[in-house]
């Protein structure tokens, strides 16, 4: 028995070519997959700006920062063994924006991960969101709200001038 190998493919391609438009169809039915990498990666990157920010955090409580018309609060909500919840407070003149809004966040130690629990202007929001939902939210509303904070927290190291420090006068030097 020969089998010709041109013709057994070219009765096999219809069949073949439909497989891969069925499985591109489900892929684009699927819609928003979470990138976890990204989210990690932005998780970590938060830890250490934090950590830059309020190195101490186990001794203290609480770390103003200003810059700018924006006053930023660091505060520790709760300290376990291997986690600390902190409370992000920023407030500012921006109009249309509320006076006051304030992001939770949880530090994993373990990991080295800081990652955005909860925020003022939501409840509690999940990691992705149907589109489109009652409340408009975005499909990576997570991804976004960790993303705010980093942004939020580079431009405290950048341009933030921590309130609680005193620099001493140089007119009253002692000998």
């Amino acid at each position: 028995m020969v089998v010709r190998v041109g013709s057994a493919l070219a009765t096999l391609w219809p069949m073949v070519n439909k497989v891969e438009k069925m499985s591109a169809r489900r892929r684009s039915r699927r819609g928003y997959q979470i990138d976890l990498s990204d989210l990690h990666a932005q998780c970590e990157a938060n830890y250490h700006r934090l950590m830059r920010l309020f190195p101490a955090y186990e001794q203290r409580s609480e770390c103003v920062f200003a810059a700018g018309d924006v006053s930023v609060v660091l505060e520790v909500m709760a300290r376990d063994r291997y986690t600390t919840d902190m409370r992000l407070r920023y407030q500012g003149a921006t109009p249309g924006l509320p006076k006051s809004s304030h992001f939770d966040l949880r530090l994993y130690h373990d990991a080295r991960m800081a990652e955005v629990v909860h925020c003022s202007t939501s409840r509690r929001f999940e990691a992705r969101y149907r589109y489109p939902n009652p409340l408009m939210l975005q499909q990576d509303e997570k991804f976004q709200q960790n993303r705010f904070a980093a942004e939020l927290l580079e431009f405290c190291l950048s341009f933030g001038r921590s309130l609680e420090t005193t620099l001493s006068n140089p007119d009253n030097r002692h000998p």
